[in-house]
């Protein structure tokens, strides 16, 4: 906590600095730039930052449930807490995502100024989590180092574990995709059912409320988001690959018009059904949860890029 005040105290000259770098770890800025990379310059590269986001997403999910641990600002009033969370703090997903995903992206890149850019903006975004208030130290140490251990495991285990995927058919592999799916709501839903008895402490409530963000932290929201993107990605991504694939390179004016039409696409799945479907903590809720984000991470994956191909911005690619 005496961490926390004393680079609040440094003043509010910081404040939009450390702003625009914790800008750089929402994952909305992922959901934002990944398909762009996807559609618009390389699948491979797009393809791994977008199962390394539901990746540690899903595993900062859960470890959250499991640590159950407060944020600065529901801790002490005298936090002022410079940004907006609800979910529980340990360890920081700010920290852990720019880790894991800057960290793939520079491994993908394969060149060193890529790798001083990834540490120097995972860096900035931790300890701007201290400033906002969002996170004790504690939490930004964990977050960094369980993001470094998902990126250490992805590279490591990427080359084997693709051998071993191809080896399967086409419906072995969308089984596959469909069993860890599963795995990753039994595990995210055994956390939750060991918070059962836990009650969250009052002077959290009253100090989070009173910096405007009353805490939601017990939720099955981010693992059913997690498996699920998992599931449609997985197997957009192997369907796409059935069909040949697609060329994301081409004249400026087409990757504009595949960007466009994609996020409308995007936002159409994401904004349209949420207004119509259900939500809550039941079961039914959180099922039509589970179909939304299957079909966001599908269309992502291949529902786009194939009706990119049927308009004409782009071709199969041209090596399978």
């Amino acid at each position: 906590m005496d961490i926390v005040l004393f680079l609040q105290n440094l003043g509010d000259g910081l404040a939009p600095v450390m702003q625009f770098f914790t800008s750089l770890g929402f994952e909305e800025f992922y959901l934002v730039i990944m398909p762009a990379i996807y559609w618009c310059f390389d699948t491979v590269i797009g393809a791994r930052l977008a199962i390394m986001l539901v990746a540690t997403t899903g595993v900062n999910a859960i470890l959250k449930v499991a640590f159950h641990s407060p944020r600065p600002f529901w801790v002490s009033n005298e936090v002022h807490a410079m940004s907006s969370e609800t979910s529980f703090g340990l360890p920081s997903g700010h920290s852990q995502n720019a880790v894991s995903l800057w960290g793939i992206w520079a491994s993908s890149m394969k060149r060193r100024w890529a790798w001083i850019v990834a540490i120097v903006v995972a860096f900035m975004i931790g300890f701007s989590r201290l400033y906002l208030g969002m996170h004790f130290p504690i939490d930004v140490l964990v977050g960094w180092l369980v993001g470094g251990i998902i990126l250490w495991a992805f590279i490591r285990l990427e080359p084997p574990t693709l051998k071993w995927f191809k080896g399967y058919s086409i419906w072995g592999q969308i089984i596959t995709v469909a069993l860890v799916s599963i795995g990753i709501l039994l595990i995210g839903n055994l956390a939750l059912w060991g918070l059962k008895d836990w009650q969250i402490p009052l002077d959290w409530i009253q100090n989070a409320t009173q910096a405007g963000t009353p805490p939601e932290p017990i939720s099955h929201d981010g693992i059913t988001t997690a498996a699920a993107i998992f599931f449609g990605l997985g197997s957009g991504l192997i369907l796409i690959k059935q069909k040949r694939g697609f060329d994301p390179k081409g004249v400026l004016w087409k990757r504009l018009v595949r960007y466009l039409l994609g996020i409308v696409g995007t936002v159409a799945i994401w904004a349209g059904l949420k207004a119509v479907f259900p939500s809550g903590e039941e079961f039914i809720p959180q099922a039509f949860r589970y179909i939304r984000y299957g079909l966001l991470g599908f269309w992502v994956a291949a529902g786009a890029p194939l009706i990119f191909r049927w308009l004409k911005l782009a071709g199969p690619a041209k090596q399978e």
